[in-house]
């Protein structure tokens, strides 16, 4: 689209119906806030140059600034005796900010389900009618109380009016095509029309509105263009409508998905929000949460009940039933049953759970395989490892091809001094079911313990120990340690 098309969004909305102390625009649908819906349709129209219009105590709100765009500038609507003057006066804030524009998009903040491909639509018929406004409209109102759009009865049949739904007469309260707040205008004419504008009697605020017969008195052409869902025209003024917002948008996005390539077995029991990518022949079950900025790779499946925020996983992954991963990247063809993982890094090849919990920091290395009920907390695992039922595996350093049995427990904090110490575990050690490693601690690599050992002192490479305290009981056998080194070689918990 051409440079000189400048987007205005009007985001100064009070918002009393919300019944929040978070702003209007900034109340979130499918994971992203209303006024960056808004934003990104504007962007993806072609629309390089944004102004968004605040109210005056969220000029400043770090959300508010993201949610408008790094490089779309900021206007503040003033109020008068703690209330705003109208959507004239809100445009007319924006003046500052729009010098060189010839061509005006003005749409509204809280209709997050506007799409690029309306407001794309609304400018070229703007361009082909040579208007100085033309108005979006919709055929069936979504909501009540929008504007009803009157038409010239003869003739060209362009808008000559916009009649709120309190002022219409019982002849115009009979018009299906009502106003959705999207405005094209003739940037010149605008700016000069909007210094006409006097406030209501009634509510003293200023409308936009009323530039559509200011147009017409002046002889001026405007015109008008149906959008062609009229879900796109739904504004967010409670919580009700949020939801409905909300419900919309994950359809829709369920629907893209899909046309994508996607199996989703229950869009309307999946909860995908606006910024998530899934691949294709990925099948996604009923029941599951797609959080943030996640990346989903294809032929996945991700189970029912999961809960994936802010995550990476590569293809051919699945994540089993009622899983919770969260800032975690996960690699090809790993398996993630009924677990917790946030803020781990997954290879490839790799199992976990059911019932684990990877917390941060948790690095987990290829074809390693980690049982049910087992934690691993800031831990770098190296690949071929096998991690047992009942474990903990904290601030630990843990080599390639190590056996963790059933119930090994790295105790890594004192509670009087307070401090986390490291354990070091050596290629191919093998830690029999129950050992409890008191760190700061390091196991040889192919070392032993039997089982039920307290591990108070360093093991030195190939030795077994066993007892409490663990002692030295002999060399390990040659055999045992050339199965060790084999990944292959099935693990014993």
């Amino acid at each position: 689209m051409s440079s000189d098309v400048i987007g205005i969004i009007l985001a100064a909305g009070q918002g009393r119906r919300m019944h929040s102390k978070t702003p209007k625009p900034l109340h979130q649908v499918c994971g992203v806030p209303m006024l960056e819906h808004v934003s990104m349709a504007m962007r993806g129209a072609g629309i390089g140059r944004l102004v968004a219009v605040s109210a005056p105590d969220t000029e400043a709100d770090p959300g508010f600034i993201k949610a408008a765009g790094p490089d779309a500038a900021v206007a503040v609507q003033q109020w008068v005796d703690g209330k705003p003057r109208g959507t004239a006066d809100a445009v007319r804030c924006a003046q500052v900010h729009c010098h060189g524009g010839k061509v005006a998009v003005v749409g509204a903040g809280d209709m997050p389900l506007i799409t690029a491909e309306t407001i794309r639509t609304l400018v070229q018929r703007h361009r082909e009618s040579k208007a100085v406004v033309t108005v979006l409209t919709a055929m069936d109102a979504p909501v009540a109380g929008l504007g009803r759009v009157i038409r010239e009865p003869q003739g060209t049949g362009r808008p000559v009016a916009i009649v709120e739904e309190q002022d219409a007469t019982e002849q115009q309260g009979q018009v299906k095509e009502v106003n959705t707040s999207w405005y094209c205008f003739d940037a010149a004419w605008m700016w000069q029309a909007l210094e006409r504008v006097t406030p209501s009697k009634a509510s003293g605020e200023m409308y936009l509105t009323d530039l559509v017969e200011m147009a017409v008195r002046e002889g001026r052409h405007t015109a008008a263009i149906s959008v062609a869902d009229p879900i796109e025209a739904l504004g967010v003024n409670d919580r009700v409508q949020l939801a409905r917002a909300e419900a919309a948008m994950r359809l829709r996005t369920c629907k893209l998905l899909m046309l994508g390539g996607v199996t989703v077995i229950d869009p309307a029991a999946t909860y995908i929000d606006a910024n998530v990518r899934v691949g294709q022949d990925t099948v996604i079950q009923p029941g599951v949460h797609l959080r943030g900025r996640t990346l989903i790779g294809a032929g996945c499946r991700i189970g029912p009940g999961s809960v994936i925020t802010d995550s990476q996983i590569s293809s051919d992954c699945e994540v089993g039933p009622n899983s919770i991963v969260a800032n975690c990247e996960i690699g090809p063809n790993s398996k993630v049953v009924a677990s917790f993982c946030d803020g781990a890094k997954v290879g490839s090849n790799v199992s976990i759970g059911p019932f684990s919990r990877l917390r941060q920091g948790a690095v987990i290395g290829d074809r390693t395989r980690i049982g049910n009920y087992a934690e691993v907390k800031n831990s770098k695992i190296a690949e071929d490892v096998h991690i047992s039922h009942f474990s903990y595996t904290g601030d630990a350093t843990v080599g390639r091809g190590v056996n963790i049995g059933a119930g090994t427990i790295t105790c890594n904090f004192d509670s009087e001094s307070g401090e986390h110490s490291m354990t070091e575990i050596g290629d191919g050690a093998s830690l029999g079911s129950g050992t409890m490693l008191i760190a700061p601690r390091k196991v040889g690599r192919d070392a032993v313990t039997g089982a039920g050992s307290v591990v108070t002192k360093d093991i030195p490479d190939g030795e077994v120990w066993a007892g409490n305290p663990a002692r030295p009981l002999r060399k390990r056998s040659v055999k045992s340690r050339q199965s060790s080194e084999n990944p292959n070689t099935k693990k014993i918990g």
